[in-house]
Order: structure tokens, then sequence, then C-alpha cells
């Protein structure tokens, strides 16, 4: 065994107060981070030889039945670590960890777990609490959050989560106020609770005093709801939490101390609070375009759709495209692909008239696209319904229900949809077992090397059906999950893409980024590109490769980005442009097959 284990393992049998050190280079003691056990826990961490201050709460836990009063809350801590009486048993447990960002362990793993001894299921108000702070002087306190991206242009849909004012500099005062802040919907995190001061793209707080070199930084699982909450130095993060009779729920929380920017607590938050089951294929790493054609015409616009596609295939090595999307070939949203069903009408509400498309036809373009070295992706989406489908009468029930009960629209009247679009529910299994189903004959069928979904971002909400929960989000996670399952079962080198990473989490249960980000609300804003970045802490180091539609307005743009943060480019057709790869002017095409290559 060796010496630091022994000691570690010693100590939890005793309830003296033990010191760890944790040195940043060649045992220099004068940098070290050190923390302090108290018994089976930690109380208190040292950063360069200074305490922080943190009233021996470094990372405890506030736990009490939801229906108590709140003066009944449990304290679990360094004193008393374990709590029992006839209904629950609670305990808490610490462990440190090396997050190997050269300052030795550096990361405090908490575990809350409880057993409920009863007869009947359970629900706790479970939060985990610390007063460590890089000072004494509260009034000071900042926090670098990664806030959506959709308060860049005040997003009604997200202002209906219960975001009253749209916070949108990741970098926030606090000071000694209360300030709350949320992951996932936040009636997800606490029943009755529907307002929120920000919305976070990753369930991770970096708090930051300016002039101090140390941050403390606060992050919890990927796969479950959140709720931070800051109040004169203290921050709390937890949620409501369900026990079953007679089983054990455990519940995680990571504090991290740190001197870098909030990109270190993200990366932790993606190595250890985030399980990626699959690899991303290398494939998608190394494209550098991406082309996405929305059942094009060959002929620009104002003219029959169809043959866009076939007419750009032939410049794809040119521009360096690594992969290309079909979009639009469907004859409705909900219904894109149908084994019976070999050939159909797509774009029924274009004004130039209807697009003749077959199986045969996707499965040539296909076939041409991989015969040039590309990769080829169908387009899918998660909640829009076309109930000028033939399968509307099918999935009427699976519409999201507003806090009235009446049946939401989803707004989108592009020349794709028939009828009028309505706004499926991803808290709705059959809608889930529908799109999986949808999803499976894609890759059956047309076997493409990738499916692109598009705005992902539905999948936060609300949904008042009175047969399903009311948060949308539990059935989104469920739902991505078992895509990339199903879309894996093809091959592991095949690829599952989300989109608007930089508005929703999603893409943490994907291969890779494919959303669209050139609109002067979002990369044109200084805010989006602000350092760190706020969407690489959900996308993480997974490959972001746009669908651009403004592709040429925003080149520069995208050019500008795509050096910064290592994203591909979009070019495109069909939407806002029409010009495709056949048609761009002589002097624009030389600048962008000039950036291109310098990628």
């Amino acid at each position: 065994m060796k010496r630091r284990d022994f000691i570690i393992q010693s100590s939890i049998v005793g309830s003296s107060l033990l010191v760890f050190p944790s040195f940043l280079g060649f045992g220099d003691s004068r940098k070290a981070i050190q923390w302090s056990r108290n018994g089976k826990l930690f109380s208190s961490v040292t950063c360069d030889g200074n305490p922080l201050p943190s009233n021996n709460q470094l990372l405890d836990v506030s736990l009490k039945l939801t229906d108590a009063p709140s003066e009944d809350a449990i304290n679990i801590r360094a004193s008393s670590p374990t709590y029992q009486n006839r209904l629950f048993k609670a305990s808490l447990e610490h462990r440190l960890i090396n997050s190997n960002n050269r300052n030795g362990e550096d990361l405090l793993q908490a575990t809350l777990n409880i057993i409920n001894l009863s007869n009947e299921s359970l629900q706790f108000d479970a939060e985990f609490v610390t007063s460590a702070q890089p000072s004494k002087e509260t009034e000071k306190q900042r926090v670098y959050i990664p806030l959506s991206a959709a308060a860049l242009f005040n997003d009604q849909r997200f202002a209906a989560l219960g975001v009253n004012k749209f916070l949108k500099d990741d970098d926030q005062e606090v000071g000694a106020t209360i300030f709350k802040c949320h992951y996932l919907e936040p009636l997800a995190s606490f029943a009755g609770e529907r307002e929120t001061k920000a919305m976070l793209l990753a369930p991770v707080v970096d708090i930051i005093y300016p002039g101090k070199k140390w941050r403390i930084a606060l992050f919890m699982a990927s796969d479950e709801p959140t709720r931070f909450t800051a109040s004169n130095g203290e921050w709390r993060a937890g949620r409501q939490i369900e026990v079953p009779a007679g089983q054990t729920v455990s519940l995680h929380c990571w504090l991290m101390v740190h001197s870098g920017d909030s990109s270190i607590p993200w990366n932790a938050f993606h190595v250890f609070a985030h399980h990626d089951e699959f690899e991303v294929p290398s494939w998608a790493h190394e494209m550098k375009v991406h082309y996405y054609d929305f059942l094009s015409s060959d002929k620009g616009q104002n003219f029959l759709r169809g043959n866009g596609y076939e007419s750009n295939l032939p410049h794809f090595r040119e521009f360096h495209v690594g992969m290309a999307t079909q979009h639009g070939y469907y004859p409705a949203y909900g219904d894109f692909i149908n084994p019976n069903r070999p050939t159909w009408k797509a774009m029924r509400g274009d004004k130039t008239g209807a697009a003749d498309m077959s199986i045969e036809k996707m499965k040539d373009r296909i076939k041409a696209t991989r015969a040039i070295g590309v990769k080829a992706a169908v387009y899918m989406h998660p909640s829009l319904l076309d109930d000028g489908s033939e399968n509307f009468a099918d999935l009427i029930d699976c519409i999201q229900l507003d806090k009235d009960g009446q049946k939401m629209k989803f707004g989108w009247q592009g020349p794709d949809v028939a009828g009028t679009s309505w706004r499926a529910s991803l808290a709705s299994e059959q809608w889930r077992n529908h799109l999986l189903q949808q999803a499976q004959w894609i890759m059956e069928i047309l076997a493409p090397d990738a499916i692109v979904m598009d705005e992902t971002f539905i999948g936060l909400g609300y949904d008042y059906h009175p047969n399903r929960s009311n948060v949308v989000s539990a059935g989104a996670i469920d739902f991505y999950k078992k895509m990339r399952v199903l879309i894996k079962s093809f091959g592991h080198d095949k690829a599952f893409f989300t989109s608007d990473c930089s508005m929703s989490s999603f893409v943490l249960w994907a291969d890779g980024e494919c959303g669209d980000h050139s609109y002067p609300a979002l990369s044109g804003n200084p805010l989006y590109v602000q350092e760190p970045v706020r969407y690489l802490a959900a996308l993480g180091n997974k490959p972001w490769k746009p669908c651009a539609w403004h592709f040429q307005k925003m080149w520069d743009t995208q050019i500008k980005l795509a050096k910064q943060v290592g994203a591909g480019v979009g070019v495109s057709n069909g939407w806002v442009e029409y010009t495709g790869l056949t048609r761009i002017p002589a002097e624009i095409r030389e600048k962008i097959l000039k950036d291109i290559a310098a990628l």
C-alpha cells in the first residue's frame, strides 16, 4: 500500500484533524492545496498557505422531507455525518480526486446516500451546502456561469420556462444578495418553482473574487436537474429527489478549487459528472465543412425544388465538404420515412409546387456522396408534427399542452409544412417511441453515416397533459440516450448529432453538434464569443460542424469562431441563401476556398 493511501485509509477510523497537501509541482509546499479532515469528512481547505473562509462548512448537506417545515431540515456535516429516524437513514461521504489540472487533489466529491426504511415512497429536499469562498469580502463576489444563448435574443420560449429578465453576460455580480440559477427547467428541481435568474447549459457555477487567484466551483451530474442558490456567501446545489420504499438513492456534488478560468471546472464536469457511453467517430472530428441541403433547386430560388443536392455534389471535394445532410426530403414533419412508401411528394407547402422524392433517390444520393469520400447524413426534428401527415390522427395525443390545456402550435410554416405545425412532446412515451422507430427505419433503409437532430432545445419545457410528467427534459434525456444507442447499433462509426448546444445541453448525449449559430444575434454578438465560450460547457471536446443558412453573409464570423474554438463551418442551399456551391459569386468563392484551406 502506498504511504498516502495508508494515511487516508487509517484516518477514517479516527476523529482527529488531518491535513492532505496537493502540491502544484516539484514538491513546493508553499503552493500546496491542503484539505483538512474533521473525522470522516473534510471541513476546510488552504491554498498557498492561506485558509479559504468556509465556517467549517466545506461541502455539507441540508436534508428534509419535502412536506416538512423548513426548520426541520437536517444538517449532515463533519460533526454528524449520519442521521437516522424511523423513516430513513442518511449519510454523507467525501472523496478527494486529482482532476489532472496540475494542482494535485483539487476536487472534492460529496455523496449523499438516503435509505428509505419505510413502506412508502419518500420525497426529500436535498441540497449540498458550502461556505467556502476565495475571500471574506462577500460583497465583491461574482460568478461565471454558462448562460443559454437564448438570452442574447430574448427567446420567449425560454421566458416561458420562468426567465423573467434575461442575463446575457456570463460574468455576473452576485455579492451578498440571493441569486438563483437552474440547470434544466426550474420545476424539474423543485416542485412549484417556476422562476429563475438564469438557465444554464451545464450544472456548473464558478465563484470568483476579482483580484483573488483562487476560485471555488460547484457542479452536479449531467442528467439531473439542479438549482444553485447563493445567499450571503453561502452556496447551495440540489434538487428534490424521490426514494422508493426500501430503496437507496445517492446524490453527488463536486467542489473544485482552481486558479484558472471557468473552462477548468467545465472540463472536470465532463470527466467526473457525465458518463459518455460511446467514443465519437474520428471522422466527425476531422471534417471541416458541413453541407446542408433543404431539398434545394438546381436553378436557385423560386424554382421547383428537388435536384439542388445533385448539382452541388460535384463541388464537395473542392469545398472540402466532410459531411452532407439531406433536409426537407420528407412528406411531412413527424413522418420522415416509411418502408411501405417508396415514393412521395415533398415540400408540399412550397409555392413553386411539390417535389418528387423516393427512397431510391435518397439512397442514390448517399451512395454518390460516399463515392467521393464524403459522409452522408439525414435530418430529423424532435418535436415538429405536421397535421398534413398521414399519421397525424394516430399521434394527436402526443401534442404538448400549455397550462390552459390547449394544444401548442410550433409556429414554423416553411415550404416543408403541408398543413399546420404542432409541438409534439418528448414527455410523451408514444412520441419518443415513434421517433425511435423512424430513426431505425432511416438507418435500416437508407443506411446513412449520421442522423442530424434539429432544434433540440425543444427538450426543455412544460407539458400539462394529465397523463404525462409536467417536465419535458426527463423524457428528452431518455430519448437522446436511446437515440445514440440505436444509431451506434448500426456500427460505432455511425454518428448522432444534435443542434443548438448554445441553448440547451442535449449534445451531452450525442457525438457532436450540427446547429446553426451563423446569426447576428448569436455568433455576431460579442458576448457569444466571450472567453471561455459558454457553449463549450455543454459541448466539451465534441465536434461542432454547423449547418449555416447564412453561410456567405456570416462567413467571416463563422471562420473567426471556427479558429477560436476549433469548430467547423457550414455551407448550404435552399433556405435564406440559394446560390449553393454552383452559383456562388467568383470573388466570394475564392475567399471561402482560401479560408477553408487555412482551417
